[in-house]
Formats: structure tokens, sequence, C-alpha cells
């Protein structure tokens, strides 16, 4: 059998499709006084919208201009344009590489010897700002931003178009709309965390003691009588519904309020569940997926629910499209690729994509799956390649980008 062919299921009708499509050309028609007809960077604007929305200097594009940074192992970065398959150098090799981050715009290269960290900040140009029932896409030219020095190993969390940037007791928030005023200009915060800090409605949500997740101001100063309780946190995601920490009895949820306050509360496993380390999602989706001791665990992050989706196979990644079939993506430690619906059915399922890669040890967790709207991207290490498979068709590898070392993969528009 070809490696690459799927196990078929039925595909979405063209009735379905053509709706989709019109839905999309509605959300983009409905901003129309502000949103660029055409995708060319020239056409940028260096101010706000009329949606106060400020591209600072890049172009608003009538769609998103969809990349994957694509980082070695050395530290070297690469922008591979998903439309134009063009590559552009972001960052040369260096040896003394500590950690590759991003925050889905800004990539963050930490170099290092002992206590003491530099972390290279790059600024892809590349990025969409959720509006309401649309978004708005910008693209500009990447650009080295200069570094932030800091000590220990640094951690990088998203939050609302801001990098929050954790050293050892001081945190760092980069907004993206501030990049023009310069790094050192980025607001500090003494800070001590048990896990990732994520800013969020001008505030910062701060694991404290891994026990519990506490709302903070921007200094870092808790909200009394805020903790929701929270054992070991080990993840956090930011989903259109709200901010989702993942925790040892489950998941807790914060939300904006009316009127600008956050409330938290606890999404509790079902009884004698074992628990998911990592949860996964599309960008500013409501669902999220981790892998389980027998499967996956679904999470309905508006309706606060879990699902078990059992699998016959170990799984080793999982991510939900947050479509409205609540469709997981997973790869199998056979190197599979699945597609499976919110009833634990197999919808499609590859051969053996990335079998190489996760039998060997050095690589095994560098396999990566991200997810977008129509294609799942899966790192293969050992090949040094990135597929690209249409979730929409049966899992179909659309492209194959060869000729990359994918340590590190983040998609970026």
């Amino acid at each position: 059998m070809d490696a690459h062919r799927p196990l078929r299921a039925p595909r979405p009708s063209t009735a379905a499709r053509s709706t989709a499509l019109l839905v999309a050309v509605l959300a983009l028609t409905a901003c129309s006084a502000s949103t660029s007809a055409s995708d060319s960077p020239a056409e940028s604007r260096t101010g706000p919208d009329a949606h106060g929305i400020d591209g600072g200097g890049a172009a608003e594009v009538a769609a998103p201009a969809r990349a994957l940074v694509i980082a070695g192992h050395d530290g070297s970065a690469t922008l591979l344009d998903l439309e134009t398959q063009e590559r552009t150098t972001l960052a040369e090799a260096r040896d003394d590489l500590v950690s590759i981050q991003s925050d889905g715009r800004l990539l963050y290269l930490a170099h290092g010897a002992g206590d003491r960290t530099s972390v290279e900040v790059i600024d892809t140009a590349r990025w969409t700002v959720p509006h309401g029932d649309h978004s708005h896409s910008f693209r500009g030219e990447p650009r080295a931003l200069g570094a932030l020095d800091g000590d220990g190993l640094p951690r990088i969390t998203a939050g609302e178009q801001r990098g929050a940037l954790r050293f050892d007791g001081e945190l760092l928030l980069l907004g993206h709309d501030a990049l023009g005023d310069g790094l050192d200009a980025a607001p500090r915060a003494g800070i001590d965390a048990a896990g990732p800090v994520v800013p969020f409605v001008g505030h910062l949500l701060v694991p404290s003691g891994g026990t519990e997740i506490q709302v903070a101001d921007e200094d870092g100063v808790p909200v009394p009588g805020s903790g929701i309780p929270c054992t070991v946190p080990t993840d956090a995601d930011i989903t259109r519904v709200g901010v989702v920490f993942s925790c040892a009895e489950g998941a807790v949820l914060f939300v904006r309020e009316v009127g600008g306050a956050v409330a938290g509360e606890s999404i509790p496993y079902p009884e004698g569940a074992v628990p998911t380390a990592q949860l996964h999602g599309r960008t500013d989706r409501p669902d999220l997926a981790g892998v389980a001791a027998d499967g996956a665990w679904l999470l309905d992050v508006r309706q606060r629910t879990w699902t078990l989706l059992a699998s016959d196979v170990t799984l080793v990644r999982a991510t939900a499209v947050g479509d409205d079939d609540s469709r997981t993506i997973a790869i199998d430690v056979d190197g599979r690729i699945r597609i499976i619906g919110a009833d634990g059915a197999l919808l499609a399922r590859t051969e053996p994509l990335v079998a190489a890669s996760l039998r060997d040890a050095s690589s095994r967790d560098r396999v990566q799956l991200i997810v977008d709207g129509q294609f799942a991207y899966v790192s293969d290490p050992t090949a040094g390649v990135v597929h690209e498979l249409d979730h929409l068709d049966d899992l179909r590898v659309s492209r194959t980008f060869t000729d990359l070392d994918p340590w590190f993969v983040q998609l970026v528009g």
C-alpha cells in the first residue's frame, strides 16, 4: 500500500464546502472598510484602522498570511511561506542554544552559559487578531528586535497579542502593539510562579505554590480571594472561551465577565480519570484535546465537559480541530496520523508516516502536530521534513517540505 494513502472516510459535501466559503467571505466583507483587498505588504498602514487595531507598519491582508517557523537544534531558524513556499532566514546557527519558543508571532531564541540567559527576540511580522465574528490579519517584513537577559531558563506563554517572558523571579510583557517602543520598554514585574503565567484582560493568571491559580494585576499583586485550586499546573491555552490551565484534577477556566472582571472555575475530570499533561487545540477555537492513558481526552470548553476518545492503539499526540464536528487529530505510537470523531470513531488514518522518528529516542519528543482550519502539519525530524496533510480530505498528504531540521515548528499568520 502507498505509505501516504489514507483510510478513506466520507468527504464533506460540495454544499458544505460552499457554505463554509460563503461564511468566510461574509466575515471578510463585514470589515471591508478596513481590510485590504490585496495581500501585498506594500499596502501597509502605519496607524490604527477603523477598529483601533494597529498593524505597526505591516499590511492588513485579506486572509491569514500563513507560514511555518522551522528551527534546528543548532538555533538556525527559517520562515517558510505556505503560499509561495519561499524560505527566509530568521536566525543563523549558534552553538550556545538553550531553547526555542514562540508566542505565535514572536520567536524567542535563548542562548546562554551557566545561570544567565540571553533571549533573542525576532518578529515574524505575521499575525491575526480575532475581532468578534471575524478577524484581521497582518503581514510585514521579519525583523530582529534585540535581546533580553535574565536568570535561569526562560519560559514563554502567549496571551491576547502579548508574549509573557518569564525568567527566575521576573516577568516581562511584550505587547505586540508596542514593539515599536523597543524591548527595553517592556514592563517588568517581580513574580514567582509554579507554572505558565498568562496575560489576560489586563491581568496576570499566576500559578501559585503548585496548588492554585491566582488572578493578579500586571505588577504581580494577587487579587484577594481569586485563587482557584489547581494542583501541578503543566500547561495553559487560550481558547475562544477563555484561558484554560491543565491541572492534575482537571482544568481551570478563566473568562472575562461583563465589565472586564476575570472569573475562574474548575472543570474536574470524571471520577477515576488519569489526567493528561497537555491540552492542544486550533487557535481561537473552543475545543482542546490531550493524550489519555487509553486514547485522548476532548475538552469542550463551552460546555465544560470532558469526553474520553477511546483508542485501540496508544496515542502520542492529540490536538482538537474545534470545528462543528468536534474532530480530533492524533498521532499514534506506530506513526500513523488519525482523525477521531466526537464519539471516538476512527474517521481516517494514514499509513505509518513518522514511525522512524518515534522509534528514535533523540527525536521522539520533537515530533510535533499543528492544526489549522484545513491542514495538519507533522514534523519528522529523522527524515528532515514537515508533512502537510489535508484533514478535510481524509488526511491526504498535500505537500512535504524537505531539507529541513525541524527541531521546533510553529505556525504563524
